[in-house]
């Protein structure tokens, strides 16, 4: 059985109207995130609803029952969420005397959020364990080689802090696929 571990992001740097970013993760054994996932599945088949989860678009009661049952089932469990808000204004004043376009300053960003997050979901792990990291389906990702980069990253903090698990793959997914990408 692997660790899964689940990265999304809501605004970026340079959106209009986003005064800040939000990075999330989430994380658990394969048979947890099983279960999960059943859950919200129920609880959305409960509440007659389809719609993807995306907490930067919950603006209204409307939606309140969703957001409300499926957050309260996911902490019933042995999960990890951790999440890391960025004031954007503030990144893009530290950007600036460095001489770093929005586009340099989210590439570094993309790798070294995502493994503070993910530092301490995996810090415990067992030695051997394989972890698949599951990330949102993205064509700057692509572009800025995310995937890639955070595969080495996670497998390089491994070795450096002596802790033996081995990130296997980082897996592009479409959110509105993905309820774990969706609660992260």
């Amino acid at each position: 059985m692997g660790y899964y571990i689940f990265f999304d992001e809501s605004n970026k740097l340079d959106q209009p109207n986003g005064a800040y970013s939000y990075y999330g993760a989430f994380g658990t054994n394969e048979a947890t995130m099983n279960e999960v996932v059943e859950q919200i599945e129920r609880i959305k088949t409960q509440l007659g609803t389809t719609r993807e989860m995306h907490f930067a678009e919950y603006t209204n009661d409307k939606d309140f029952g969703k957001y409300f049952k499926s957050m309260n089932c996911v902490i019933n469990y042995d999960i990890h969420i951790n999440i890391f808000i960025v004031n954007n204004e503030d990144a893009k004043r530290i950007g600036s005397p460095m001489a770093l376009t929005i586009t340099e300053l989210r590439k570094l960003f993309y790798v070294k959020i995502p493994e503070r997050l993910f530092y301490g979901m995996t810090r415990y792990l067992n030695n051997g364990e394989t972890v698949k990291i599951f990330v949102d389906n993205n064509q700057e990702y692509s572009d800025l080689e995310v995937y890639n980069r955070l595969e080495e990253q996670m497998n390089a903090h491994s070795a450096y802090r002596n802790k033996g698990y081995r990130v296997d793959t980082v897996i592009p997914q479409t959110s509105d696929d993905s309820i774990p990408l969706q609660i992260g």
